[in-house]
């Protein structure tokens, strides 16, 4: 199976069956779960595209007292984590048109810090195989996190295959959460 291929007729997939509705099913199960109330220091995506929309979730866990933590992506492919306080009035558009944090704005937080990470994706497999967008950040940075921080996808049904591409790199995540309910993944490091 082709990797780039599959990662292209997954994107224009998703940009067809895109639905708000959903999103929004994705994101009320994650709050209801106990990864998101048992966590306090949680790095989140700022959803771009047909990603899971997670505008309102940042919102939402800031106004629960959570630590939001947030990426922006550096071009060396690595990414360097900060906290917000106020969503959206602490970022600006950055790289590729993601919402980042302001330079002024800026509250550095080591890897090590958190409890739980929200994983973007392309793809997933049933055990949590993860196929990002091909920009090697999140596999990069899943390499610096501790052992006992949780990762998460929150993905579509859609979009959990059997099999998808995977290269020696691509890291897996620990759950998925899904329109249907959370599911526990046996991640499998090959």
């Amino acid at each position: 199976m082709d990797k780039t291929l599959f990662r292209k007729e997954i994107l224009t997939r998703r940009k067809e069956i895109y639905s708000a509705d959903t999103d929004t099913k994705i994101i009320n199960n994650f709050l209801a779960s106990d990864l998101y109330k048992n966590a306090d220091w949680i790095m989140a995506y700022v959803s771009f595209g047909t990603e899971i929309y997670t505008h309102d979730f940042i919102k939402k866990a800031l106004a629960d007292g959570k630590h939001i933590v947030v990426p922006i992506c550096n071009p060396d492919h690595t990414l360097t984590l900060s906290e917000i306080v106020n969503f959206p009035a602490d970022l600006e558009e950055g790289h590729y048109g993601i919402l980042e944090v302001r330079k002024d704005c800026l509250r550095i937080v080591d890897a090590k810090q958190l409890d739980l990470v929200m994983v973007p994706g392309c793809a997933f497999s049933p055990c949590g195989h993860r196929m990002g967008f091909g920009g090697g950040y999140y596999d990069r940075f899943l390499e610096t996190i501790n052992d006992d921080c949780v990762t998460v996808a929150l993905i579509r049904e859609d979009f959990i295959f059997d099999e998808i591409p995977m290269e020696e790199h691509d890291k897996s995540v620990n759950y998925m959460v899904t329109e249907k309910c959370q599911t526990c993944c046996a991640t499998q490091e090959d």
